[in-house]
């Protein structure tokens, strides 16, 4: 999923998650990462509110607009339409993401599905091809295995391969979270080998939960030498000499009143440096709306 334009998905309800299976939320990104979207997960709060007002998801229908003002070039324009269906078997979400970059147009198709393997344990899968060059990667692919533990820890490990308008590259990737009453935090490292060197970062995660699970405030930052896995300029895997990025990332998701409706809205800021003596600023913000299909 690309940074700050990712598809979400969407968890189980509550009392599947009380037996022991897994509240799925993707993040970004989401965002339209072409989406962030990173899988997050999350489990929700266990006040009283949630109960007294279910939001359940079996069918969701999600649109996201971000908007970067980028230092010295003009701005980027990201906008995604996503459908969430959950069966039997997981989650699965598809989706469109267009973008304007560099003065080009471009369209992407993702698809993720989120299958579960036990009660405890599920995986994240992504897959995202685009022929606008210049604006997306040509393909996108990530497989990533997760497992909740009974004292509230949860881990993962997976790959990413993609498939750039350089060489080919393949990330290692893991998490290691935790849930805190109505709070959760994960890190999550990544590792690639490159000719030219290693590529490698970090991520840490913060989650308030409110009313229910679909309901929260939550911090993203990140540190990368390299490309980094979310980035959103192909180019960056042909530099010859080594990019490197600093991003933070407040987000907000919250209901509109009684109704089916999500309001998703943050602001970002990331500094990348694409070349020696070359800083590139990003100021972010995005706003979307999910309609849960009664």
């Amino acid at each position: 999923m690309e940074r700050g334009a990712g598809a979400e998905q969407g968890p189980p309800p509550v009392s599947v998650v009380r037996r022991g299976a897994l509240a799925f939320i993707v993040g970004a990104w989401l965002t339209m990462d072409g989406a962030r979207a990173v899988c997050q997960t999350g489990l929700p709060p266990t006040d009283g509110a949630a109960a007294s007002r279910p939001l359940d998801d079996f069918m969701r229908v999600a649109t996201r607009y971000q908007y970067d003002d980028v230092s010295g070039i003009e701005p980027w324009h990201d906008w995604s339409l996503s459908f969430a269906q959950r069966t039997p078997l997981g989650s699965v979400i598809a989706g469109v993401n267009t973008a304007r970059r560099f003065g080009k147009n471009g369209a992407q198709l993702e698809v993720q599905a989120y299958p579960y393997l036990t009660a405890r344990s599920y995986l994240a899968l992504n897959g995202a091809w685009s022929g606008s060059t210049g604006v997306f990667l040509p393909m996108r692919l990530s497989g990533e295995a997760f497992y909740n533990f009974a004292s509230g820890w949860e881990t993962s490990v997976g790959a990413r391969y993609f498939q750039t308008p350089g060489p080919d590259v393949l990330y290692y990737t893991g998490t290691l979270g935790k849930y805190f009453g109505n709070h959760w935090v994960s890190g999550r490292p990544y590792l690639t080998g490159f000719a030219r060197g290693d590529s490698y970062g970090w991520e840490l995660t913060g989650r308030r939960y409110f009313a229910d699970r679909f309901d929260y405030l939550s911090l993203l930052v990140s540190r990368s030498v390299g490309a980094a896995p979310e980035t959103r300029d192909p180019q960056l895997f042909t530099q010859s000499e080594r990019p490197s990025s600093f991003l933070a990332r407040l987000d907000r998701r919250q209901r509109l009143g009684a109704s089916h409706l999500r309001l998703t809205y943050g602001a970002g800021y990331e500094r990348e440096r694409i070349a020696p003596g070359v800083t590139r600023l990003h100021r972010t913000g995005t706003l979307g709306v999910e309609w849960f299909v009664p």
